[in-house]
């Protein structure tokens, strides 16, 4: 994947988790009378969405970065061996 996908993927991700808790949040001002019972948990979930999703890409950005570093520190590949049988 490259870093432009990347970048797409996250994004509209983010885009979700934020139109989400928009939505929570306008209908909470609307009046809507069953985020009105539950104002706290409305503003919970609305903080989880959101952080949920920064926190997959920190988390994901890690696991690339280890990754990238794993594959440039390992040891080149041994040359081959070719056996073959004495003459004695």
């Amino acid at each position: 994947m490259t870093v432009t996908d990347w970048l797409k993927a996250r994004s509209v991700e983010l885009g979700a988790a934020l139109c989400t808790a928009a939505l929570l949040i306008a209908g909470l001002a609307v009046g809507v009378p069953i985020l009105r019972e539950r104002i706290p948990e409305v503003f919970l979930y609305s903080f989880c969405c959101v952080t949920a999703v920064l926190l997959r890409a920190v988390i994901d950005l890690a696991v690339r970065a280890t990754m990238f570093a794993a594959r440039s520190l390992r040891p080149p590949a041994p040359a081959a061996v070719r056996l073959e049988p004495s003459n004695a």
